[in-house]
Parts: structure tokens; sequence; C-alpha cells
């Protein structure tokens, strides 16, 4: 996978004009990946994030811009990090199969551009979401047979060897690993827990639902209804504040570890995320 290539809405974008998507007034349309960064901003002591916001027909579309240490830190990036990055992948290979009941193919090339995306309609309050993610694979029984419900999230995490690897790791990952599951409805989270030599040792499966009351045994953890109240709070702010209906202004949202949130207000083309080929074809819905 090249990761200097940004997605952003592309796929999306060309989702709803497919489906001829209903979008109502005040909708938020974006990645669930931006989202689970906004969610976990409360408990957030290391990165910052810039979202850029546009109002088109009544709907918010968003999508995350690179800030300057999130550019610095992938290119420093070292072949460790990056052999890290492919034991994620390599370890979905292990656990998936093509057939609900085939054998995994170990040997085969693991390609890092597949990829299986959901797209999900939800509420926050008042706010409806409507947002893709990745999932993936299912666990397909009698028991669960629609989606999201036989949705599964694979992980992989260093073995917890001691009590502050453990705390650091209700602490830090099972933020990260709530935020993005429970966004995207999916129930189930497995875990293959690995050595320093990238070998997995211990599988373990972690329902979404109850990871919040694992953290919240330590009083120093995350509490979830914190981070609901940020993200609504956030959400509101936007409506507040993003205005003008026109694809071709941009609010750019920024935050900081201890700072506040702020924005700023751009027409410039580098900021433009909405592409014309859906403006265009989202006016002519309209006007039908």
């Amino acid at each position: 996978m090249d990761r200097s290539m940004k997605e952003g809405l592309s796929h999306m974008l060309e989702w709803i004009l497919k489906e001829n998507y209903d979008l109502q007034p005040g909708t938020f349309v974006g990645r669930r990946g931006y989202l689970t960064k906004i969610l976990t901003t409360p408990y957030e002591t290391n990165e910052g994030w810039l979202l850029a916001v546009s109002l088109f027909n009544g709907t918010y579309y968003f999508r995350e811009m690179e800030t300057e240490a999130a550019r610095r830190f992938k290119e420093t990036r070292n072949a460790r990090l990056e052999e890290m990055t492919y034991w994620g992948y390599k370890f979905e290979h292990y656990m998936c199969t093509d057939e609900p009941d085939g054998k995994p193919n170990t040997k085969g090339v693991v390609n890092s551009n597949e990829g299986y995306y959901t797209v999900v309609e939800s509420r926050i309050n008042k706010h409806t979401l409507l947002f893709s993610g990745e999932v993936d694979c299912k666990n397909e029984t009698p028991l669960y047979q629609t989606a999201p419900s036989y949705y599964v999230e694979l992980k992989t995490n260093a073995k917890l060897v001691n009590q502050n690897k453990n705390y650091q790791f209700r602490r830090y990952k099972l933020l990260k690993w709530w935020a993005q599951s429970f966004l995207a409805g999916v129930p189930l989270i497995v875990a293959g827990f690995r050595t320093e030599d990238g070998i997995v040792k211990e599988t373990k499966p972690y329902k979404t639902s109850e990871i919040p009351a694992l953290a919240m045994a330590d009083s120093r953890s995350w509490r979830p209804t914190i981070c609901m109240e940020f993200l609504n709070a956030f959400l509101c702010f936007i409506k507040s504040e993003v205005t003008q209906d026109d694809p071709g202004v941009v609010y750019l949202f920024s935050w900081g570890p201890k700072d506040d949130v702020s924005y700023t207000v751009h027409r410039d083309p580098e900021y433009t995320f909405l592409h014309d080929w859906y403006v265009e074809g989202m006016t002519k819905r309209a006007r039908v």
C-alpha cells in the first residue's frame, strides 16, 4: 500500500450517487476513521487533528487533513514500524478464509490494498451520521446472519507481560478498539497477542459492548460517556459555525493536546475535497 496516497471520500461519494441515497438535511457524511479520532479526543495526549468540513445542499461532508506532526511521522517511519504493520495484515491472513468452511491460505502473498467496507447510518443524539468503515471479516453462524451482527474486527498487540503493559493496553488500545467498533456496530474483536518477534501466541475475543467495563475497572482510565459527550458537542459546534452552503468553501477545524478546537475558513482549491463530478451529479439529481 502506498501510504502517501490519501483515499479521501471518493469511494463514499461514488456509493451515494450509485445507490441514489437519500441524504436528509443536516446529515454528516465521512469515514469512520475521522469519527474515531474525534470520539477519542478527550483522552488523546499525543496526536492532534485537522478536519475539513464543507456544507453542500444541507449535508455536512468531512474529511481528515494531514497535520504537520503526522507528515513528519510518516516521513520518518522506519523498517521496524513497517514490519509491525505487515504483521497485522498477516494475522488477518491467518485468521480468514474465502469461504465459511474453508481453510486460511497462509502461503499466499498479503495484499494490503484489498479491503471490504461497510456503510453505516447511525445517530448520536440529534445528529445523523453516514460513514464508511473497513471490516476485517464476518463470523457467519445460525445465530448471526445479518450485518453488522456477524462482523468481526481483528487486532494484534504485544503480549501483556506486566502490570504496566496491562494498564497501557486498557488505557490506550482498548479505547481506540472500542471507539472504532462501537461506531460501526461491530460486536466482536479478536486480538492476537504476539511476541517481540511478531509470533502470535494467544488469541482472545472481546465483546465491544463489554470493553468499557474492562477499562473502568481502573479509576485512571477512560469513560465512554465522556467520549460521546465530546463528539455530540463537536457536531453541534460544526452546525453552529458552518453556515455557508457551498462545496467550494472549506471550514478547517483543528485541535491539539491541551488546546481548544478552533477553525479557519478557506476557498483555496488546496482544501476543497468534494469532486466536481459529485457536485454535478447531486445538483442534477436535485433538479429531477
